[in-house]
């Protein structure tokens, strides 16, 4: 899994964050979690696949978080896309995508589809949930759950119990068992280990600190949270329906996630250093987002997590 922050910014764009988006690239095919002014132009950069764009997944009716949404739909068209693309978002968004539309008819079909709490989104091998957040108006989180992978295949058993390369081992490798020319009948589980369990992704829009969060979130491995201020600012976190960079740790510690990654930050910070490290003192494995900001997520050896960061230039 592959995840791009295209802006990382609140209300208004500033010289170093865009508004709200990230681009997900899982089992080869890409989700786009809010689409705040920017997206068009960044999501090239962050190497989209223009045809492999499955969902558009918008948390919440404010303009910094769909804004970019009519550029980006027109664009995908002389981009040359033709595929069949889904638009996810709280009530309104059906009545939005028919206003930025009136004057144009696009060369693909949009499916527009109201968000509500539960599976929003299925797909081969990873499903889409929506929770219920807290933010003054219908707002939305969404967490992206992969399917486990097959087990390892030991193809050194595989050879020892005379399974020939080929259409035999992959029928193994797919949980089949399979009859040998002598007529010796093979179980998966004799050739494949257990299965390796797929990455968990949340991403919460834009929230006060909540239940349906936390629960969501449980055992994830990486939370985005957005953090808008400071515990300095905390009674303005809680007026308008945001949160602080201690409150998003305190949603990952007591989630149990892996990783969590602070974005959404205000433009009267320039640097985000001191939230950085209030989230710290809390979660230990916090990390601040800044614009195309990169991270490849795996699984390795069991359930450990193997984040890597990269900046896209």
């Amino acid at each position: 899994m592959r995840v791009v922050f295209l802006g990382t910014g609140s209300s208004t764009p500033t010289e170093d964050r865009w508004l709200p988006s990230v681009l997900v690239n899982v089992r080869g095919e890409y989700l786009l979690f809010d689409c705040g002014e920017g997206a068009q132009y960044r999501v090239l950069k962050a190497g989209l696949r223009v045809n492999k764009l499955v969902a558009i997944l918008i948390s919440h009716m404010h303009g910094d978080h769909l804004y970019g949404l009519p550029g980006l739909l027109e664009s995908l068209e002389v981009w040359g896309r033709r595929e069949p693309l889904h638009v996810i978002g709280p009530p309104g968004i059906a009545e939005y995508v028919e206003a930025a539309l009136a004057r144009k008819k696009l060369a693909y079909p949009i499916r527009v589809e109201e968000a509500v709490p539960g599976s929003v989104l299925e797909r081969a091998h990873y499903r889409v949930l929506a929770v219920r957040v807290e933010h003054g108006i219908e707002a939305y989180a969404y967490a992206l759950i992969e399917e486990d992978y097959p087990g390892k295949f030991d193809s050194a058993k595989a050879e020892a119990l005379g399974v020939p390369p080929g259409p035999l081992r992959r029928r193994l490798l797919l949980g089949e068992r399979v009859v040998l020319p002598d007529g010796r009948v093979v179980e998966p589980q004799e050739v494949v280990g257990p299965p390796r369990r797929g990455l968990k992704l949340v991403y919460s829009g834009d929230t006060r600190p909540c239940q349906s969060l936390v629960d969501v979130s449980s055992g994830a491995d990486l939370l985005i949270h957005e953090a808008t201020f400071s515990s300095e600012h905390e009674a303005e976190a809680q007026l308008s329906f945001h949160s602080t960079a201690a409150e998003a740790a305190e949603v990952a510690s007591k989630s149990s996630v892996k990783l969590l990654v602070l974005t959404h930050f205000s433009g009267r910070y320039k640097s985000v250093d001191a939230l950085l490290a209030e989230a710290r003192e809390r979660f230990r494995r916090s990390y601040a987002a800044e614009d195309m900001l990169a991270i490849e997520l795996k699984r390795w050896e069991g359930d450990w997590l193997v984040a890597l960061f990269t900046r896209q230039r």
